[in-house]
């Protein structure tokens, strides 16, 4: 018996199969767990999340240098070398026609995120054979997600009916133009202007909202002696904010541990945890009850949260001074006004209920949901998830999101 099975006939009880699952993060987790135990420094990063034929990744390289090279799209490079950035956030479909014409290919193939040979758990991965480079395997990242391609049809059909009388207009425009009084038979299409490819990131705020309209906008229409700024969500654009990893709680020889020392209160994800008064060691305990299969299952309680901080918090993230626009069916809008400060707080509304889950055997994330009643959206609830967002265990990231 050599030592691979004496090592797996030692350990294979704690694995649900009976041995590791190289595509269960949790079986890897374990996996990297006991083999550094045994004193060695090992680690799966890279066998498990790089393309595995090197060939094919210096092959991607290349490709990506010859279209930043050959391209005036403000595409970018980044630190891994597979990805190529889209700040400009050019559609998938004119990304693909670039690379057939820059690569004169005709077949393309599309990997979603985690399927086929792409790593990512968020962004697209295009394949195709080159007759330069030979095969590559090209990462988009931060390309336009359905939210976004939302926003770039809805500008594109109002530039092309600029012009026509209301009342000929599609639905969502017709009860757009509506609400902000505009007569598009005035309009032309040099009028509106698409605003969504720029960064729109902001910090929250306590204080509560603050005037952001050219920051949120998606859309601007210029009519009159007014500039109207309008922000575009679909049906599912509901997040509020995404925050850095979370520095404090990280994995060490095997074992999730929580820093104090590097936790800060006063900002933000660290005035996130301050204001729901979120327990890192229960965190901490959680994970390390999920890696090892241990302990009980974490039941919903009451969470405790500062309330007036949590609404100008969610306030500040809405911010007013435009045009809250959302698709509410098919082909129609709702049309919000958030003009002014009071706006943006009636939107939040009062906080009704607020409940927590830590993690457990069963689960690595921590979830708050807060329910509200605005006078603007109604019953509404708000949840705060804490987890990793690329299947592993650490670091964590913290979004908030509007659910209902």
């Amino acid at each position: 018996m050599d030592v691979f099975d004496k090592f797996f006939k030692q350990f294979a009880w704690k694995f649900p199969k009976g041995y590791p699952d190289m595509n269960n993060d949790q079986d890897v987790f374990l996996l990297e767990s006991l083999i550094q135990g045994l004193g060695v420094d090992f680690k799966f990063d890279q066998l498990l999340f790089e393309v595995e034929d090197s060939s094919v990744k210096k092959n991607t390289e290349q490709a990506i240098d010859f279209v930043i090279k050959n391209t005036s799209k403000g595409f970018k490079k980044q630190s891994d070398s597979q990805r190529l950035g889209n700040p400009e956030k050019v559609s998938p479909e004119e990304v693909q026609q670039i690379f057939k014409e820059i690569f004169k290919v005709k077949d393309i193939t599309v990997h979603g995120p985690r399927s086929g040979p792409n790593p990512s758990g968020k962004f697209d991965m295009y394949e195709f054979e080159t007759e330069e480079f030979g095969p590559v395997r090209i990462i988009l990242s931060g390309g336009a997600n359905a939210g976004e391609k939302y926003e770039q049809d809805f500008v594109t059909k109002a530039k092309a009916a600029a012009g026509d009388s209301n009342e000929f207009l599609p639905a969502d425009l017709k009860t757009l133009y509506d609400a902000l009084g505009i007569d598009n038979s005035k309009l032309k299409e040099s009028d509106i202007d698409f605003t969504g490819a720029k960064d729109t990131k902001r910090s929250l705020s306590i204080d509560g909202p603050k005037p952001i309209g050219p920051t949120i906008s998606d859309m601007d229409i210029k009519y009159g002696n007014e500039t109207y700024h309008i922000s575009l969500k679909n049906k599912q654009g509901s997040g509020i904010y995404s925050g850095a990893n979370i520095p404090w709680i990280y994995e060490k020889d095997g074992e999730i541990i929580y820093d104090s020392s590097k936790f800060d209160p006063s900002s933000g994800n660290g005035l996130i945890f301050s204001i729901f008064n979120i327990d890192s060691n229960k965190v901490t305990k959680g994970l390390n009850n999920y890696v090892n299969g241990t302990g009980n299952v974490e039941s919903w309680e009451k969470g405790k949260i500062d309330t007036q901080k949590f609404k100008n918090l969610l306030a500040s993230s809405l911010g007013y001074g435009y045009y809250y626009v959302r698709e509410k069916g098919k082909g129609d809008v709702k049309v919000i006004p958030l003009l002014t400060a009071e706006d943006a707080l009636d939107a939040v509304g009062d906080i009704k209920d607020v409940s927590i889950k830590y993690p457990d055997k069963n689960s690595k994330q921590v979830t708050i949901k807060v329910d509200t009643d605005s006078p603007t959206f109604g019953p509404s609830q708000y949840v705060v998830a804490i987890r990793n967002t690329a299947g592993k265990i650490v670091p964590l990231a913290l979004r908030i999101s509007k659910v209902k």
